[in-house]
């Protein structure tokens, strides 16, 4: 099961994702995959909050650019073989795709090579959450950057709702399910 959550800042997307996985694992631990990179202290205050929220009921990851590796190689214990995700059942909630893609940029990756990463994780088995803000719905960015990454945010979101089997929007805190 592939699910994509969406919707504008400070939406419910990640009460929502977690929420999500936490129904999708079934008794087992989910793993969160955070993305973040800590660059300021709003950025940390974010951080602390969603940490706070989670608790001890994730396994949490911190890697804000090569996701697939972290999934595949990270020694997250209990898993089987080292800590090899591909060998666990254990779902998985990628918070968020939307930084991880503005963490791309910054460390000006490749896009093509971003497309192929969302790519290997949708061909993971584990059930995945993954958490992308929606950034399409105002005007035209007025500089490059901006407009590019509104384009790589939105082709992103668009490969991720053709592909997964539930998207779902979330707005005012409320979540409401467009496949």
């Amino acid at each position: 099961m592939k699910v994509l959550i969406t919707g504008g800042v400070k939406s419910g997307k990640s009460s929502f994702a977690e929420q999500r996985t936490l129904e999708l694992a079934g008794g087992e631990t989910p793993i969160y995959l955070a993305t973040t990179e800590l660059l300021d202290n709003g950025m940390r205050e974010r951080i602390a909050v969603h940490r706070q929220r989670r608790g001890e009921q994730f396994r949490t990851i911190e890697e804000p650019l090569h996701l697939t590796n972290a999934l595949k190689i990270s020694p997250i214990p209990p898993l089987p073989k080292g800590g090899d995700l591909r060998e666990s059942h254990s779902p998985v909630l990628v918070e968020c795709l939307t930084m991880w893609l503005n963490n791309w940029l910054h460390h000006q990756l490749p896009e093509a090579a971003a497309f192929s990463e969302i790519e290997c994780i949708l061909a993971m088995p584990n059930d995945m959450v993954l958490v992308l803000n929606e950034v399409g719905q105002g005007i035209l960015p007025e500089n490059q950057l901006a407009r590019r990454f509104a384009d790589l945010s939105g082709r992103a979101g668009q490969q991720l709702g053709e592909t997964c089997d539930e998207v779902w929007w979330c707005v005012a805190g409320q979540p409401v399910r467009i496949k």
